[in-house]
C-alpha cells in the first residue's frame, strides 16, 4: 500500500478524532480503564488537533493518506511545550496514531519519518516521548527506529497508566 505524507490541515481534524479514538481503543485496552476508554470524544479530541494543526512552526501535525486520499494516521511533532520550552535542542513526537486496519503497512513509518526529518531540518538535535510502560508494541516500533528508554516510568497526575520516556538523536 502506497502512502502519501502531507501537512494536515483543518479539514482534516475530524478524521484525525476518530483515528484517535480507534487508536487508544485498539492500542490500550487492557493498559488503560476501559472506563477512559469508553468515554473517549473524537470531536473534542478533533478541537485539541485543531490547534496543533494551526500552530506556528516549528509544531507541525502530518497525515498519511491512502490510495483514495482518506486519512489513515498521523503524527504531531514540536517543541516541548511543559513546564517550558527548551533551548537545549530537544524536541517532542506528541503523538502518532494509526486506524488500526492500515497497523503494519509502512503508514506508521512513513509518518514516524517525516517528523523526525521535519524536527531536524528545523534545527532540533534530539527528540523525546513518551510511551505506557505496558505498550510493548509501541516500544518495539520505536526501538526500530533509534529511539531508547531515557529514564525511569512516571505516572504524572492525571495519567491512565504509568509511561516511560524514550528519546534518539535527530
Amino acid at each position: 500500500m502506497g502512502w502519501t505524507i502531507r501537512r494536515a490541515v483543518d479539514a482534516d481534524a475530524e478524521r484525525i478524532g476518530e483515528i484517535t479514538v480507534a487508536g487508544w481503543r485498539h492500542a490500550y485496552r487492557g493498559i488503560v480503564d476501559d472506563e477512559r476508554l469508553d468515554a473517549l470524544d473524537a470531536g473534542e479530541i478533533a478541537e485539541v488537533r485543531r490547534g496543533a494543526i494551526a500552530a506556528p512552526e516549528p509544531m507541525a501535525v502530518f497525515v498519511a493518506d491512502d490510495e483514495r486520499g482518506r486519512v489513515m494516521g498521523y503524527c504531531v511533532v514540536g517543541p516541548p511545550r511543559e513546564p517550558e520550552p527548551s533551548d537545549d535542542g530537544t524536541a517532542v513526537l506528541y503523538t502518532l496514531y494509526l486506524d488500526p486496519a492500515v497497523i503494519g503497512t509502512g503508514a506508521g513509518s512513513a509518518l514516524h519519518d517525516a517528523g523526525v526529518a521535519h524536527l531536524a531540518a528545523a534545527g532540533f538535535s534530539r527528540a523525546t516521548l513518551w510511551v505506557y510502560t505496558a505498550n510493548t508494541g509501541a516500544q518495539r516500533f520505536y526501538a526500530r527506529r533509534g529511539w531508547h528508554a531515557d529514564g525511569e516510568p512516571y505516572q504524572g497526575p492525571g495519567w491512565s497508566a504509568p509511561a516511560t520516556p524514550w528519546a534518539r538523536p535527530l
